[in-house]
């Protein structure tokens, strides 16, 4: 379903390009880099109150989502409302993905890569891997960010190209060498 919504949005930003000014087609592609240095202090006090927010939401419900780890059958059987919790946590995670998006572009891979690593660190308990990878996940963001202001200086590169690049990779690695961390 990932490669089906991600073609569907990729049809989406081709139509907006099609239709939009020269203008309006370099900010979309620039929006698309994903760049930190586009938000503002404001903007990312914004963000930093939105996540913790969220952070705090899932922290909330870290029991919930351990037992649903288990399996959705042993998660009802200990009365978890399994179907709540997912649109939840959808809408929640969906919610806080939009808003930092919205000011930063796509910066993608950090919040893939930051959570596996942490895993395999930390275990799989909710209530220590949730704020455990968010710490992580801006930590390899600042890392990316700064190592994209300085590799081809005095050329800033934005920071979601390199994420990706950089990104992409290890996540295949994570996934195939790291089966029996999750």
């Amino acid at each position: 379903t990932g490669v089906a919504i991600g073609s569907l949005f990729t049809a989406g930003m081709t139509l907006l390009q099609y239709f939009a000014s020269d203008t309006e087609v370099a900010a979309i592609v620039y929006w698309t880099f994903g760049d930190v240095g586009r938000a503002t202090w404001g903007h990312a006090l914004l963000m930093t109150g939105v996540v913790l927010l969220a952070l705090g939401y899932f922290v909330a419900n870290a029991w919930n989502y351990d037992v649903m780890d288990a399996g959705t059958t042993t998660a009802k059987s200990l009365g978890v409302d399994v179907e709540s919790l997912r649109i939840r946590g959808m809408a929640v995670a969906s919610f806080v993905t939009a808003i930092v998006i919205s000011f930063v572009g796509i910066i993608g891979f950090v919040g893939l890569v930051a959570p596996h690593i942490v895993r395999m660190l930390v275990g799989g308990n909710e209530r220590y891997l949730l704020p455990t990878s968010a710490l992580a996940g801006g930590a390899l963001l600042v890392a990316a960010d700064t190592l994209a202001r300085t590799v081809v200086a005095p050329v800033v590169l934005p920071v979601g190209i390199l994420t990706s690049f950089l990104g992409a990779p290890l996540f295949i690695y994570l996934v195939i060498h790291g089966r029996g961390y999750w």
